[in-house]
């Protein structure tokens, strides 16, 4: 815990419906839209600033953790708050980038701050389907937790970002080797034993392509494991998904998911194997959007540049702070004043969106002012 208060410092966890303030973007048409990425963001120590200074993301945490297993709730803190740079179980990655992410929404959503529209890259495409009332937090929860000992349980992938085409790369994709996200209309990520794609690599350098390694190693999942997916399917047997409040744009679909696409179970069970669409996705966001990117780090605002390199994409946890440099604590903006100022609109308590109220366990939110 950090010993410096701050003048910004929220206390208590008021409810959405609470919270007399809310964006007032109808007067350009504007939308906001929540970006949540993926595994390739998660890295020891992801959470820990802003757990150290916000009071709300820091109940958000505690009241997750406590839902999860004893085991699993401790690699997860681990993975959140341990200083940058160490090891990362793999089985953690996803429900810890599934918890800070939601603890970030709700940070911004008691000042007033909710989305019209949410966007997830991989595992976020569960944050997003949560936000967007589909899942409630102990489902989705669940369904990370078993994502992620899927994850731990399947033999180790390479990946490789290639720029290219998704047409072409799939035409020259070697033997063994997958695509499993098309990024942007120019590049792709694909995955498979890393001798393959180390020839490979060789092969499209001498033809001037682009290839580059994920700075964090972000797995993938074998052409088997559809066989695989039972912890899920069982998962999943006990959810009730419901229409989303708000627009959700699946990475799964690349379009905005229908009512009745988005109480299908099956969904869940093809996005472990199904290629991301995220280029397909973030076509279907408009020029005037309000672009943030809730999650650690700015990997998606580093996709969408590449499409859009005016395009402003606000990370609430940029990478130095999220990685914990103290020389960048004392500069970085409060989160919600960093989105209020991308936004540059009046406060007004007019047409206020609410976030749905999840609890994990079934118990109070602590803190809540009534």
């Amino acid at each position: 815990m950090t010993d410096t208060p701050r003048s910004t410092i929220r206390t208590g966890l008021p409810e959405p419906a609470d919270v007399p303030l809310a964006i007032d973007l109808r007067r350009r048409r504007a939308r906001l839209v929540f970006l949540y990425p993926g595994r390739a963001a998660g890295h020891a120590g992801m959470g820990r600033f802003v757990h150290d200074t916000e009071p709300v993301v820091r109940l958000e945490v505690e009241n997750a953790l406590a839902a999860l297993d004893g085991p699993l709730a401790d690699q997860v803190r681990s993975v959140l708050l341990d200083a940058p740079g160490g090891a990362v179980p793999i089985g953690a990655v996803d429900p810890a980038l599934f918890v800070l992410e939601y603890a970030l929404t709700r940070l911004l959503a008691v000042d007033g701050l909710t989305p019209d529209r949410v966007l997830g890259y991989g595992v976020g495409e569960v944050t997003a389907a949560c936000v967007a009332g589909v899942l409630d937090l102990a489902d989705a929860l669940r369904l990370v937790a078993a994502y992620g000992r899927l994850s731990a349980e399947l033999p180790s992938t390479a990946t490789m970002t290639v720029g290219l085409p998704p047409h072409d790369v799939a035409r020259q994709l070697p033997p063994g080797v997958r695509l499993i996200a098309v990024d942007t209309p120019e590049s792709c990520v694909v995955a498979g034993p890393e001798p393959e794609l180390r020839r490979w690599e060789r092969c499209l350098a001498q033809l001037y392509v682009s290839c580059r390694r994920p700075a964090v190693p972000v797995g993938a999942y074998p052409d088997d494991v559809p066989s695989r997916l039972g912890e899920v399917a069982a998962v999943l047997a006990g959810t009730v998904p419901r229409p989303p409040r708000i627009g959700w744009l699946s990475t799964v679909s690349g379009r905005p998911v229908s009512a009745d696409e988005a109480v299908d179970r099956e969904h869940w069970l093809r996005l472990p194997h199904r290629p991301i669409r995220f280029a397909d996705a973030a076509g279907e966001l408009a020029d005037r959007d309000v672009l943030v990117e809730v999650g650690p780090g700015d990997t998606l605002a580093a996709l969408l540049r590449q499409s859009a390199p005016d395009r402003p994409v606000l990370p609430v946890l940029p990478a130095a702070v999220d990685h914990g440099s103290p020389d960048s604590r004392p500069h970085h903006p409060d989160p919600v004043a960093a989105v209020r100022a991308l936004l540059a609109e009046p406060v007004t308590p007019r047409d206020r969106h609410h976030l749905p109220d999840h609890t994990a366990a079934g118990t109070s939110r602590p803190g809540r002012r009534d």
